[in-house]
């Protein structure tokens, strides 16, 4: 078995390995899955995302339910590391649909991936379903976890008061088990929810320090930008823009191009109010950069 775990779209980082495994029936398969994970725990999606799919080839050449399963939701975690969440629900509902055709358990973390990318969809209430299901289920812990942290920002998104306070009651019982960030960040959603603007800023900034100490850069640019979000409210539209540079310079740096160019662009405008022109200008550059790479 060789499938990780996400840092992009809500979900931890981890890789294949760990105690010894018995020698795998098809080493050329076992080795090009290793290598994508490999770059895609360096960063390199791109090249993670064109090896995987390779891999895929190989699996379904030899019908392999594990292995296809196990692809498909690598494919779709890279997918939702690049920002591409339509691709992300696309792989996981194959691997899914493909598991189900053959009466073998689908994986809870494939549902997982599918939550999330429901979510990034702006799907709410699929996402929200998919979620509950999960939590009900007898997916490990850390799944059940990411689930209600998906239930959380829904019930944010939707302007759900009571469910955002429930989700946060349930994760909070299990604090010790699971990444404090998330518990920041929907403190965060919850203060933005209630109007306290700077409780949101102050909550979220540090949702993104605990992000970067987990390696969790997608999520700490995230929550860079939820803190932006906050700090505009507040009439602070200087650190905003600084707030919005950040995130989004970061979420470039990780093929997240529709992150970036939304951050980027809120960047661009808070300077503009707050008369950083220097500040804009920068933003303008890597806007326009963001535009160069995607041709």
């Amino acid at each position: 078995m060789c499938r990780f775990w996400i840092a992009a779209a809500l979900l931890p980082v981890a890789a294949c390995g760990g105690a010894q495994e018995p020698e795998p029936p098809d080493l050329a398969l076992t080795r090009s899955q290793r290598v994508a994970i490999a770059a895609f725990q360096q960063g390199q999606l791109d090249q993670a995302a064109h090896l995987s799919e390779a891999a895929l080839v190989h699996a379904h050449a030899r019908d392999d339910a594990q292995a296809i399963s196990d692809i498909g939701y690598n494919l779709a975690v890279i997918a939702l590391r690049r920002g591409r969440p339509e691709t992300a629900l696309a792989a996981a509902r194959a691997a899914r649909g493909d598991a189900e055709r053959r009466g073998v358990k689908v994986l809870p973390e494939l549902k997982l991936v599918e939550a999330a990318a429901l979510y990034r969809l702006g799907r709410l209430a699929e996402a929200a379903a998919v979620a509950e299901a999960l939590v009900t289920t007898d997916a490990d812990a850390s799944t059940t976890d990411r689930a209600l942290f998906i239930r959380g920002l829904v019930a944010a998104d939707s302007g759900d008061a009571a469910g955002l306070v429930a989700a946060l009651a349930s994760l909070a019982e299990r604090a010790a088990e699971m990444p404090v960030a998330d518990l920041e960040e929907l403190r965060a959603r919850r203060a933005d929810l209630a109007g306290d603007a700077a409780a949101a800023r102050a909550a979220a900034l540090v949702a993104a320090a605990l992000r970067r100490d987990e390696l969790d850069y997608a999520g700490m640019a995230r929550a860079l930008a939820m803190a932006a979000a906050a700090a505009e409210a507040l009439g602070n539209d200087a650190e905003a823009a600084h707030l919005y540079l950040r995130a989004g310079r970061s979420a470039a740096a990780q093929s997240a191009s529709a992150d970036a160019a939304r951050w980027l662009e809120a960047a661009i405008r808070s300077a503009g109010t707050a008369g950083q022109a220097e500040l804009a200008a920068e933003a303008k550059r890597d806007r326009a950069a963001l535009d160069n790479t995607s041709l």
